[in-house]
C-alpha cells in the first residue's frame, strides 16, 4: 500500500486532466497512488484515466466508474471510504501540482504528528497560486487574494473556510472522524477543515505548491458584500444546515458554551428577518471586515 493516496473526482475534465496528470507524474515523492472516482463523465475523461493507467499501471490503485453522479462533495466523500492510506491528498482535474507539493506537505503533516500524536485529526494546507484557463498567471497567492487569515479561530470555520481541499493533505484519523460528510455539509473540504479545527489541528504551509485554475463562473472566496442579497440569504441557510449536521454528529462532545453557539447558527435557518439578525448579534455570529458583516445583517 502507497503512503500517500492522492483522491481525484472527475467530471468531464478531458481539457484539463493531461496537464493534472503530468504534474503527478513529476512529483519529487514516489510512494503515492491514485484513487479515481468518475461522477459521470460524458466526454473523454474516462478514455484519459485509462490510457495514463496502461502506462503508469504502478500510480493508479483504483478507478471507481459506477455512473452516478453524485457531485463533487459526495464524490470526494466517496473516495475517502475508499481510500486505505495513512495520508490523504484531494485533487481537482484542472490543477496543477508542483513538484514538491506531496514532498512538502507530508512533511510538514509528519512533523505534526510527533508533535501532537498520531492519532490527532490534522490538516496541513498550503498556499495556491491563481492562473486563468490558459494558465496565465492572475495572483501569485490565493490567501493573499481573498484576505485569508489562517490564524482564524476555530469558531470562525464555521462561517469561513480558509483550506482549499486541493492545497491539503490529511491524516488517517482526520479521515476516520470528519467521513462519511453529511448531505447538509457544503463541501468536503470545508467539513473537513471545520472538523479538524474544533477536534484537531489545522496548519498553514505558506507556500503555494500548485497552480489553481480560476474559472469565470467560480466563486469561491467570493467576498460576501459583492453578492447578491439573494445569495447571501442562500449561504446563511448553508452555514446553517451545516452547524446543524456539525451538533448532530458531534455535539456529544462540545462543551456547554460550544453546543449553544452552534446550536445558535444551527437555529438560522428556522428564523426570518428581525428574529434572525438578533440571533446573529446576541451570540456574534460574525464574519471578517465591517462590509461583510454588514451586508450581512442587512440581507441574512
Amino acid at each position: 500500500m502507497a503512503q500517500v493516496q492522492i483522491l481525484l473526482s472527475t467530471w468531464n475534465g478531458e481539457a484539463w486532466l493531461a496537464e493534472l496528470l503530468a504534474s503527478l507524474n513529476r512529483q519529487s515523492f514516489a510512494d503515492w497512488e491514485l484513487l479515481v472516482r468518475d461522477d459521470g463523465s460524458q466526454d473523454q475523461t474516462n478514455k484519459i484515466i485509462l490510457e495514463w493507467q496502461r502506462e503508469y499501471p504502478y500510480h493508479l490503485g483504483k478507478f471507481i466508474v459506477d455512473g452516478e453522479h453524485l457531485g463533487s462533495t459526495q464524490s470526494f466523500s466517496r473516495l475517502v471510504e475508499q481510500s486505505t492510506a495513512p495520508y490523504l491528498m484531494f485533487c481537482d482535474q484542472d490543477d496543477i501540482w508542483f513538484p514538491e507539493k506531496i514532498e512538502f506537505s507530508l512533511a510538514a503533516l509528519q512533523a505534526l504528528e510527533t508533535e501532537l500524536s498520531i492519532v490527532k485529526p490534522i490538516v496541513v494546507h498550503t498556499d495556491l497560486a491563481v492562473v486563468n484557463e490558459q494558465r496565465a498567471l492572475i495572483a501569485s497567492s490565493f490567501w493573499d487574494m481573498h484576505a485569508f487569515d489562517q490564524d482564524q479561530s476555530k469558531q470562525a470555520y464555521l462561517l469561513t473556510n480558509v483550506v482549499s481541499g486541493c492545497a491539503s493533505i490529511f491524516n488517517r484519523a482526520a479521515a476516520d472522524l470528519a467521513f462519511p460528510v453529511p448531505d447538509q455539509a457544503i463541501q468536503h473540504d470545508r467539513w473537513l477543515a471545520l472538523v479538524c479545527a474544533w477536534f484537531g489541528r489545522i496548519y498553514a504551509l505558506p507556500q503555494p505548491l500548485l497552480f489553481y485554475r480560476q474559472h469565470g463562473n467560480n466563486q469561491i472566496g467570493a467576498d460576501l458584500q459583492a453578492l447578491p442579497s439573494s445569495e447571501i440569504t442562500l449561504r446563511v441557510n448553508a452555514w446553517s444546515r451545516q452547524a446543524e449536521a456539525f451538533l448532530e454528529r458531534h455535539g456529544d462532545e462540545l462543551s456547554r458554551a460550544d453546543y449553544r453557539l452552534v446550536a445558535a447558527l444551527a437555529g438560522l435557518q428556522y428564523l426570518k428577518g428581525w428574529e434572525r439578525r438578533r440571533q446573529i448579534v446576541q451570540h456574534r455570529l460574525f464574519k471578517q471586515g465591517i462590509l461583510a458583516n454588514l451586508a450581512l445583517l442587512l440581507f441574512a
